[in-house]
This record gives C-alpha cells, structure tokens and sequence, in this order.
C-alpha cells in the first residue's frame, strides 16, 4: 500500500520551528527532468575471481585515483588497500592499530580532494596522499556519528546522541550537526535535529533497522543534511546560515518481511560474516517500523550535483535517485541497482559496493553513467 507523503513545506517549517532553525522556503522542482542511465554491468569488479580471498571482508568506502586505479577501506588488517581495474592488489597500508598511520576501526574512508582521510571511530582521523603515504592525524573535538568532507579539509558532521536521551524500545533523539576543518578546533553549529532512529533493550543500543538515518554531505559551498522523514534535503552555507532546502515527491511504502531480510544481510556484509548469529539474534527481538524510511543516501558528485537516494524496496533490483543541481533545481533522475551502495560519483561513473542477493558477497564495482 502506498500513500502521498505530506506537503514538503508544511513538515519543513514545523521541523525547523521545533529544532530552532529559521525556516526558509523548500527550492521548487522544474516541470521536467532528464534520465540518466546506468550502465547494466559493471566495467570493474573487486573481491571476485582469483584475488577474491586477498581483497574484501567489509568494505568501508572506496575511491577512484587519477590512474584507474581502485582504493578500498575495508575492515581487515590493512584499512586501505588499492587494487588495479582487474582486482590485482598493488599496496596495503594503515594498519590496524593506534600508531602513526594506522586505524582501529574504519568508519569511513573518505575521499577529500587529494587526500584520503580514514575516520577511525576508535581514535584520531588519519589523512593519506593519494599515493598512501601518512600525512598526520588529527581529532574532531566532539566524538562523531556521521561525517562527509570536501576537497578543502571541511567537515559536516552528525553527533552522537546523549545518554539522558535514551530510552527502552524505539526512540529518536535530537543530535547536534556541526562543521568543522581540519586545521582548528573551532566548530559551526548548524543546530540541534533529529539523529537516527534507535532501539534499546537489555543487551544494548543499536540503529532500529530500516529506521531514518540522516545522512550529511559537504560541497565546496554548501552542507546538505537529508533527515529522512521525507525526499527533502538542508542547506547550509559554510557559514552556518540555512539556505532553501531541496525538495522532491516521495511515497510512503510499507515494511516488507523481505525487506527486514535484505537490511539484516547488508549489516553482515558491513560487519562481516561472523557478526551474523549475533545479527539475527537481534533482528528476533526487535519491533520494526511501519513504513520505510523516504530516503537513504546522500552525496556530492565531481560537478557539485546534489544526489538523493530513494529508500529502496526488496521488492525491486532497482532504487530511484533524484539528482539537484547546485542552484537546487532536479537536473535528473536515475536508476541505480538496489544492491549497490554508492561510495562515489564522477563525471561519467559510479563507484560503490555491491552486495550479491543470492551470494550475499560484497564487492566494490564501477558502472559507466551516462547523463543526458
């Protein structure tokens, strides 16, 4: 069953009225917009075929490098590996550890300009040439939940909820968004907005699957924060001040059991294969959503598009992305595989991992885009 989500604006301005955020009006869509397609198979596939048992346990980000070349993160003994078009493996590094240059645990590797920054949620974040060699460490003074950078050194950042805001069963606590750089300690509020949607029971406190995960991304000008209640999107500039947001239709979709199955397999391609018995333990024991969330993804492509994913539905190999323009109009929509997880988005690719529905293997891939 599906039914029309509520007018953008009207959840728009209630959402800032109760986080403290002046509102300001959602960008309106043009009449048409171009499709862009993908490619049907992929031109690259790493973690497959003979370099299969070298390569991938979990990966956790990925870029491409000027020469074609592929760098995974990945949580294994070398957080960072690169790897040629065909799988072969060239270098590891940042190993696993609390030294200079290396990483605990990778959440994730990001790609900012010309260097590579591995956020390690158990210590400082390390920043890399593109060539792997280590540059210096360094801390965001507030402990991070979500991050996403630019080519400058800057920073969007979701925070962590607090320990008074946790509640038994399902909640959603407010979080504070910041930015921040590299450089300083000084950070910009960007105010206090609803966090993901949680569970807590006896065992612990978890992400409630198939719940709203905000998502937050950085241009060389703006910072985009997509809360998930609905196909809408935050703006800032670097300043800190709200610009009008970004807005699209989106439906409400009712959970499906095949959907709870396909959320569980992607943690255990994301945490690996012996996080499982403890996965489905948990997944027995929690009350699940009603509806699915309206959006899952949020990136910045190489021309400062703004990308969108539509919370995809088990019951379809493909998912919906509208695709805005820096000025805020939709410039297009595409259909991208429900299996992949998009890392990154250059002028004529896209890089993600891909998670096999019937092998349950993950593997990073890179598809031929075409835009229009």
């Amino acid at each position: 069953m599906r039914t029309l989500a509520p007018p953008p604006l009207v959840l728009h301005v209630a959402m800032c009225v109760v986080v403290g955020i002046t509102p300001v009006r959602p960008v309106s869509l043009t009449a048409q917009a171009a499709v862009w397609r993908l490619a049907p198979t992929p031109t690259v596939r790493i973690g497959t075929g003979e370099q299969a048992a070298l390569s991938l346990a979990a990966p956790a980000g990925a870029t491409r490098l000027p020469n074609g070349n592929i760098v995974v993160g990945d949580l294994a003994e070398y957080a960072i590996r690169e790897f040629t078009p065909t799988g072969a493996l060239v270098k590891r590094y940042a190993r696993k550890g609390k030294g200079p240059g290396e990483v605990g645990y990778l959440a994730p590797l990001l790609r900012c300009g010309s260097a590579l920054v591995a956020n390690d949620i158990t210590g400082p974040l390390s920043i890399f040439q593109l060539d792997g060699t280590f540059q210096r460490a360094f801390r965001v003074p507030t402990q991070t939940y979500r991050i996403a950078c630019n080519a400058g050194l800057q920073f969007v950042v979701m925070g962590w909820a607090a320990d008074r805001d946790m509640k038994a069963g399902a909640y959603r606590p407010n979080v504070r968004y910041w930015l921040a750089r590299a450089d300083t300690n000084i950070e910009i509020s960007l105010g206090m907005m609803p966090g993901g949607d949680r569970w807590r029971e006896s065992g612990g406190d978890r992400p409630l699957p198939l719940g709203r995960e905000p998502r937050v991304a950085i241009s060389a000008a703006r910072a985009y924060i997509a809360l998930a209640d609905r196909l809408e999107v935050l703006v800032f500039d670097l300043s800190g001040q709200p610009l009008p947001a970004l807005t699209a239709p989106a439906v409400r979709v009712r959970v499906a059991k095949a959907d709870v199955e396909a959320e569980r397999e992607r943690e255990v391609a994301s945490m690996g294969e012996r996080a499982r018995t403890m996965l489905e333990r948990s997944y027995a024991m929690i009350r699940m959503p009603e509806f699915l969330p309206a959006t899952r993804d949020l990136l910045i492509d190489a021309s400062g598009d703004v990308w969108v994913q539509h919370y995809p539905s088990a019951a379809s190999p493909t998912v919906r992305w509208t695709v805005f323009s820096p000025s805020g109009k939709v410039r297009a929509t595409i259909a991208m595989p429900t299996a992949l997880e998009v890392y990154e988005i250059g002028a004529d690719y896209v890089l993600g991992r891909y998670l096999d529905p019937d092998e349950q293997a993950p593997e990073v891939r890179v598809y031929r885009l075409t835009r229009r």
